[in-house]
């Protein structure tokens, strides 16, 4: 990959001396910026500004590592096959017209996909805008050369990947003009051809100018590579996914030829994977600059100090904190009492800390209110961060940047500022604390939501370092194991229990009825009140068949129950019978093959809870424990989880080895499509048991 990155001879395809078109454009940030030789290419023209033009790639004389291309969609095709002949490594297509415009588009991506295939030759694009590298100071863009001369780009830490081309370009023109953050490289990618989101990751998760790694994606080209990347990966990285929705499916399969997938999954594969998942494209800006900020805090406590100039504020602020899982921190004598010395006598020390009287107090003098109380508060054990609130305009409140920034160093804590005031003062104060490192918000929401994600991705670090263990392999006998070998389609619910029985997921004991005089013996043995069932092959929803019969309380109960079960159904139907089980928590455990990212385990809250809520989350298999009680502590319905209202609570240790089972067993049997385990009782003293599950067979 380094050839795109770092190449040895650029071919522009498509050059023009036309400053309107696409292809000067390309040439021109070239010239401006990259160190190297440039070799033009387009039959019409002998030269252009003076570089020596060729009428294709394969005529230039000297070495090519890169090939951008820019020329309408049906030449395309040619030009590969060109830049294969001449032996270049690596081709930017940058020309629309391709899979996001239809059948005909498709069947020329498709025929790229067949020249890639059978050369070797590395495609990124089609449909994209290429890369920019603010570090090294070269543009392979057709981006408007005269907008990267009025605004420089300014050299920083993050790296996007964007699936959008115009939206690239667009992420960075706004960095650049209101001075947001500083960026490493943006690579565009567009239809995703051969060159994906994965090749980019890992090149730049060893690149050493990019330290947080940010992605706008439709789709995933492999879903288990990419997270699997993000697993191992020591930089932060940020996913902003669109086509969520049915509509926003749509529009990614005519923006990009892409498949949205479910995004249920994919949100839980990122947060498995440690990824900040972020949900619009100023959001995503602002976790990249804020996780790459320095320093990053050395515990994962998330002990906010909010400094303010305002009541109100700070109030606001500590909703937010305590919103987000952090901790307003609470102070130190030592602090307080250090505090306490720049207020008025009535004037009591908490957290927020809302200097205004204290400014008011020393007003005249050459105290520096804010920056005494910024050092206090550092210098505290029990702070963790700082949240400083500030204003820019006639008169400003707050602290100057260069004092947050030595203080911030020196303690080896981040300070977040939610700055006000008027608009040229806080350009300036923002664009100087861009160049010390230090997070600039509008909106106090935005600047806790990011000082959260910090703390998040810390803990994260700390608590998922291990890696799941291989799998043990289940020895199931012989009759059960002909069957996931053989047959497709549904499994009734006595072999899917049987089945995952012995994967050590517990199921309630129950028995076959084979005929009348088996009915009364196999129900006193089971004990009442019972639950008798119809299996029917390939029948499973049960209840809606009339296949169902809850609360047999007598033997004769139970022969009534079996006649009716058995009418109801064909000669090889089957009635099943356990005891009914006691529990008012109803749990929906199971496991669905991905496209994407392939067995994934999910667990849901069951029973009505099921249709009101519609509270479910996922994660990719395998799972260690950690990760299962992560997965369950991503349920919204924690407290009825934890015993609400003197319910048991639910072993989440117990559940958490049911959820790891599960992603064994997806993983051990590649035939199995989908497990449902509905519902997993939780029982009067908190153990729980699968009382119907169904395992489909592909």
């Amino acid at each position: 990959m380094n050839f795109f990155f770092n190449p040895d001879g650029v071919a522009v395809v498509g050059a023009t001396p036309n400053p309107l078109k696409g292809g000067y454009s390309i040439f021109k940030n070239l010239v401006i910026g990259y160190k190297g030789n440039i070799y033009p290419v387009n039959p019409s023209y002998k030269e252009i500004e003076g570089i020596p033009c060729y009428p294709s790639v394969s005529a230039i004389p000297g070495h090519v590592d890169l090939a951008i291309v820019f020329v309408p969609a049906k030449l395309v095709p040619a030009t590969i096959e060109d830049c294969a002949a001449k032996g270049v490594p690596g081709v930017m297509i940058e020309s629309g017209g391709f899979a996001e415009t239809g059948h005909d588009g498709g069947f020329l991506q498709q025929s790229l996909k067949d020249i890639c295939k059978r050369t070797g030759i590395r495609l990124w694009g089609p449909n994209c805008m290429g890369l920019v590298d603010a570090v090294g100071g070269y543009v392979f863009s057709f981006m408007d050369p005269r907008s990267l001369q009025q605004e420089l780009l300014i050299p920083g830490n993050v790296s996007l990947v964007v699936q959008s081309g115009l939206l690239s370009a667009g992420f960075l023109v706004d960095i650049m003009s209101h001075r947001v953050m500083g960026i490493s490289k943006v690579c565009s990618i567009g239809n995703k051809i051969d060159v994906n989101e994965c090749d980019l990751l890992s090149y730049l998760i060893q690149d050493t100018n990019t330290e947080v790694i940010g992605h706008y994606l439709e789709s995933f080209s492999d879903g288990r590579r990419f997270t699997e990347l993000c697993r191992k990966s020591t930089k932060p990285i940020v996913v902003l996914h669109g086509g969520k929705s049915r509509k926003g499916a749509e529009a990614a399969m005519s923006h990009t030829a892409s498949l949205a997938g479910n995004h249920k999954i994919i949100s839980g594969a990122l947060a498995q994977a440690g990824v900040t998942e972020a949900g619009d494209f100023h959001q995503m800006m602002d976790l990249c600059r804020s996780l790459s900020a320095r320093p990053r805090p050395a515990g994962r406590h998330g002990r906010i100090a909010v400094l303010t100039f305002s009541g109100g504020s700070g109030i606001v602020a500590s909703d937010f904190i305590e919103e987000h899982g952090l901790t307003v921190a609470k102070l130190s004598r030592e602090t307080k009492d250090a505090l306490g010395r720049l207020f008025p006598d009535w004037m009591p020390v908490g957290n927020p800390v809302d200097l205004w009287p204290a400014i008011e107090k020393h007003g005249g003098t050459n105290v520096d209110v804010y920056s005494t109380a910024l050092a206090a508060v550092l210098n505290d054990s029990c702070v963790d961060a700082v949240f400083l609130h500030a204003f820019a305009g006639n008169f400003q409140i707050g602290i100057n940047v260069t004092d947050i920034a030595d203080q911030t160093r020196t303690a080896g804590k981040p300070v977040f500022v939610w700055l006000l005031g008027r608009h040229e003062e806080a350009f300036r104060f923002k664009a100087e604390a861009l160049s010390c490192g230090i997070p600039v918000f509008h909106e106090i929401s935005r600047a806790v939501e990011c000082l959260a994600a910090v703390f998040h991705r810390q803990r994260y670090s700390e608590i998922f370092k291990r890696l799941p263990e291989k799998e043990e392999i289940i020895r199931l006998p012989h009759k059960l194991s002909d069957v996931l070998e053989k047959a497709v389609g549904p499994l009734d619910e006595y072999v899917s229990k049987s089945i995952l029985r012995l994967h050590g997921i517990p199921a309630v004991e129950e028995e076959i009825i084979s005929d009348e005089a088996e009915c009364k013996k196999i129900a006193k043995r089971l004990g009442f009140p019972l639950v008798m069932k119809g299996l029917q092959k390939g029948k499973v929803h049960k209840t809606e068949l009339g296949l169902v019969h809850l609360n047999i309380t007598t033997p004769e109960a139970a022969l009534n129950a079996f006649d009716s079960l058995k009418k109801k159904m064909d000669p090889s139907g089957q009635v099943l019978a356990y005891r009914q089980v006691k529990g008012k928590i109803e749990i929906i455990v199971g496991l669905v093959r991905d496209v994407h990212f392939g067995p994934c385990v999910m667990l849901g809250l069951g029973g009505i809870m099921a249709e009101i809520l519609s509270d479910a989350v996922f994660a990719p298999a395998p799972l260690t424990v950690e990760d299962a009680l992560a997965l369950i502590g991503r349920l919204r319905g924690q407290k009825i989880f934890d015993g609400f209202r003197g319910e048991p609570p639910v072993n989440r240790e117990e559940l958490a080895g049911i959820l790891v089972a599960l992603g064994d067993i997806g993983l051990q049997y590649p035939r199995i499509h989908e497990i449902d385990v509905n519902p997993l009782i939780v029982g009067e003293k908190g153990a729980m048991v699968a009382v119907d599950a169904t395992i489909v067979l592909r």
